[in-house]
């Protein structure tokens, strides 16, 4: 556990300057309750203390190897990361801030803990915002915290919460005449109704983005709502449409030059092409991506494109560069523990040891596959897994059995999603066994 002096000091990072010199002259328990607790959920989000510990009492927590060097070396702000230096002044100015400016530092944090997957953190301050905005009917600021609110609920997977949130976003975005929030949201709630598998809701709430982003002359968010349309044109089987609305976004992105959004949509041309087989096609848009990300040092989407540039050089028998590419994906993942995408990269060594003819290896690493799968939650990459371990007892010609309850989980799970071109496939292969 830390010490309270570690505490102390770290604390002073983040507080605003009365409660900083409220901490010199009385000590911690001249800080306000609601600010330290607002102070240690920040310290956790820098990375800097860990999870397993009680606001009212700071000496519960421990310490993280990043935060006990600042503990002990104390560098100056103007010292550390750019990125780290301005969430600091954002959880500063929010500490220090009073009416308005409190709703504007409210704004600029959540911002913030969005891009940075903060969630729990944004969640609290979008309900501090929204209480606050509503004694004063700020409806612009009421419509910015229930947008974000169904940003956090996407983000976990509550579906109907993120519905009822994005629905009032849209509708105090009307009411303050905003429309490029109105069009934000209406992109927002597409991507719940696809979530939710209502197709034709998602498509309807992506031309309206469409259209009003164009009617804005927003460039960015047409590139995103042409990137949404793609993904429902491809749920419904229609490739053509899919590629184009790709195509379109990629070239909006790059027109602006933005080249991480540029990178994720090269990223997506080439999943929309694997998912047809079409491998080697879908390789040099993953190459593509793996360029652009390290030029862009975007390492999220690095480690994707490496993922999937893995997958396609080991089903074209290209082993040595599908082990490189997949190898360095596992060193991204592993870093940030995502259980999705390792799991994707444990198909990878199982497709090489395939290629290879090991079949006793390959099943071992399908296995751990499917494992890694269930426990990220993913459905569709437990899908995937489930369909490729499948599809290598067939080949293999041992296990019937156990290949068809694969196929068929495959096949339930991408029904339930809402994805009926990828169930008809494994459908039509498990009719065929």
């Amino acid at each position: 556990m830390a010490a309270r002096n570690e505490i102390e000091r770290l604390l002073f990072y983040v507080l605003g300057e009365s409660n900083r010199q409220l901490l010199i002259s009385r000590g911690l328990e001249g800080v306000p309750v609601q600010n330290r607790a607002a102070a240690l959920r920040g310290l956790q989000d820098l990375g800097w203390i860990g999870h397993g510990g009680f606001a009212d009492f700071e000496s519960s927590y421990s310490l993280t190897k990043e935060g006990r060097r600042i503990a002990y070396s104390q560098p100056p702000l103007d010292s550390l990361p750019q990125e780290t230096r301005k969430y600091i002044d954002d959880l500063r100015a929010l500490d220090g801030g009073i009416g308005c400016a409190r709703k504007d530092s409210l704004r600029k944090l959540i911002m913030s803990q969005c891009e940075h997957g903060n969630w729990d953190s944004a969640l609290m301050n979008c309900f501090e915002l929204r209480s606050i905005a509503q004694k004063t009917k700020d409806v612009e600021a009421i419509a910015f915290a229930r947008f974000h609110e169904g940003r956090v609920e996407m983000a976990q997977n509550k579906w109907d919460e993120a519905l009822e949130s994005n629905l009032a976003a849209v509708e105090m975005y009307m009411e303050a005449g905003d429309r490029r929030g109105v069009c934000e949201a209406n992109r927002a709630l597409g991507v719940v109704y696809g979530n939710r598998g209502d197709h034709a809701s998602a498509l309807r709430c992506f031309e309206i983005s469409l259209e009003m982003a164009r009617a804005v002359s927003d460039k960015s968010l047409e590139a995103k709502a042409e990137g949404n349309l793609a993904i429902i044109y491809d749920l419904e089987g229609r490739f053509e449409d899919s590629e184009n609305a790709n195509k379109t976004s990629l070239e909006l992105f790059l027109e602006l030059g933005d080249l991480t959004s540029a990178a994720r949509t090269s990223n997506n041309l080439g999943v929309l092409h694997m998912s047809r087989e079409m491998f080697e096609t879908a390789a040099e848009y993953f190459e593509k991506t793996i360029y652009t990300c390290r030029e862009a040092a975007s390492r999220g989407v690095l480690g994707i494109a490496l993922v999937n540039a893995g997958y396609c050089c080991a089903r074209t028998g290209q082993i040595g560069r599908a082990i490189e590419y997949t190898e360095e994906a596992i060193s991204v993942f592993r870093e940030s523990n995502d259980q999705n995408m390792l799991a994707l990269a444990y198909r990878n060594y199982a497709s090489i040891e395939m290629r290879s003819s090991r079949y006793d290896r390959a099943f071992d690493w399908f296995e751990k596959s499917v494992r890694t799968a269930k426990i990220s939650g993913v459905q569709d990459t437990l899908a995937a897994c489930c369909y490729e371990y499948g599809m290598a007892l067939i080949r293999a010609g041992v296990n019937p059995r156990l290949s068809k309850k694969l196929l068929v989980r495959s096949c339930t799970i991408y029904n339930d999603l809402g994805n009926t071109q990828r169930a008809r496939t494994v459908r039509a292969h498990l009719q065929a066994a």
